[in-house]
């Protein structure tokens, strides 16, 4: 992995050509191979307010599958961190959404158009639309937990006050989808491995030197000396990120056969993967756990 600063021009300003028919085709092949993680009808980008949202790639009909996912569960306190899931009924657990999940914007005026159904038991999770979703359209939810949680007091206050959230209007949304995607894990699929975790497996082959997913991070409250679900996200080892798509499911190689390699942009919160040889359909992606050196939970 390689921890580097910068490069604006491949990762924020990276630009996409207008995607055809076949290029949706190929992005949901991870899903006829079984993948526990499909984000492939939405995209996220940068929104008007300077954070970012998650997208509708296509139109969606009322009661279809929006996305789909895992998660991991992370020692971090929800109740001060926005950035993660509620994930157990008594409020005590937390949890990392894979694809595009936790970048999809809360709605305080009622006119959310997705929900999600979350299994605590198999760490999972389906998001559904609640009505028939326009591409182009920004996915936005409920946060429930608004009421209770404390990193939701200000917006909480928003909702109370009757304030209207605005949103980016759908012509606006289309013009900037082909120049402005953060999140493409369309090579990548996840599956349960051969050990009882998960892993992530090579939708199509990969051309040594070729981009196998680029994605972006939250920043999170937790120790990654304690938590091995997290990227170290800084060059003091003092800051921790979680990453988007499939990219915290890679499994470390110990023999020197990973066939990947993390860039990482500390500064724009952003990351690409690449392959370091030629990587065949449906193998395993692994990369080096650089960290394994230093980091406690990785020296046990």
């Amino acid at each position: 992995m390689l921890f580097l600063r910068g490069h604006l021009q491949f990762c924020r300003l990276v630009r996409l050509q207008p995607a055809s028919p076949s290029t949706f085709a190929d992005r949901r092949y991870a899903s006829a191979l079984a993948s526990l993680i499909d984000c492939s009808k939405v995209y996220a980008r940068k929104d008007k307010y300077g954070g970012v949202g998650a997208f509708a790639r296509e139109d969606i009909k009322r009661g279809a599958v929006v996305e789909q996912g895992i998660v991991r569960r992370l020692p971090v306190d929800g109740n001060t961190c926005p950035y993660v899931f509620t994930w157990s009924d008594d409020r005590s657990a937390w949890a990392s959404g894979s694809g595009c999940s936790v970048f999809y914007n809360a709605s305080i005026d009622g006119s959310e158009n997705t929900t999600m159904e979350r299994s605590f038991d198999t760490d999972s999770f389906t998001i559904y639309a609640m009505r028939d979703i326009r591409r182009g359209e920004e996915l936005t939810h409920l946060y429930k937990s608004i009421d209770w949680r404390e990193c939701f007091k200000d917006l909480k206050k928003l909702r109370d006050c009757r304030a209207t959230a605005s949103t980016s209007s759908t012509q606006a949304a289309l013009a900037n989808e082909a120049n402005a995607e953060l999140i493409d894990c369309s090579k990548v699929y996840a599956k349960k491995d051969a050990y009882g975790g998960v892993g992530a497996y090579a939708a199509v082959p990969i051309k040594k030197g070729e981009l196998v997913e680029r994605g972006i991070v939250r920043r999170l409250p937790v120790d990654g000396n304690v938590c091995p679900f997290v990227f170290t996200w800084s060059e003091d080892r003092s800051v921790w990120a979680s990453g988007s798509g499939c990219s915290v499911f890679y499994n470390a190689s110990i023999d020197g056969s990973q066939n990947t390699e993390m860039q990482r942009f500390f500064d724009d919160d952003c990351f690409e993967i690449y392959a370091t040889r030629d990587i065949e359909q449906h193998e395993e992606l692994t990369h080096l756990y650089k960290s394994i050196e230093w980091r406690g939970w990785f020296l046990h």
